[in-house]
């Protein structure tokens, strides 16, 4: 989540404890500049930036007819819950290339194996 840009203005309070040098903590708003979990729309701007990265030239995954949370490619198929990827492929050899081509990109996707 926390890579996706706001599609607009999100403001917040400051977090309880924080300590500000100044008057009261409850003066003060944060301006985010990125998505965070608890946000509404944190999870389609994480989407969205996955399926335009997914989608770029040279990867042409393509998202099912039936289910747009799920991206076809040769080699790979995606399924995508929130923020969970679950990659399948023909080999270990696909879905390694696959992960390491988000790596490389400026998106700089983050993968864990769990």
């Amino acid at each position: 989540f926390p890579q996706a840009e706001l599609d607009g203005l999100v403001y917040m309070e400051l977090p309880i404890g924080t300590d500000v040098q100044q008057g009261h903590a409850r003066d003060y708003v944060l301006r985010l500049n990125k998505s965070i979990y608890g946000l509404k729309h944190s999870s389609l701007n994480w989407f969205n930036l996955l399926s335009l990265a997914l989608q770029k030239k040279g990867r042409d995954f393509h998202p099912s007819m039936v289910d747009p949370c799920i991206f076809i490619w040769d080699d790979c198929i995606l399924l995508i819950y929130v923020d969970d990827v679950l990659v399948v492929g023909k080999s270990k050899e696909a879905i390694k290339r696959f992960i390491s081509s988000l790596k490389t990109e400026t998106e700089a996707f983050k993968f864990t194996e769990q």
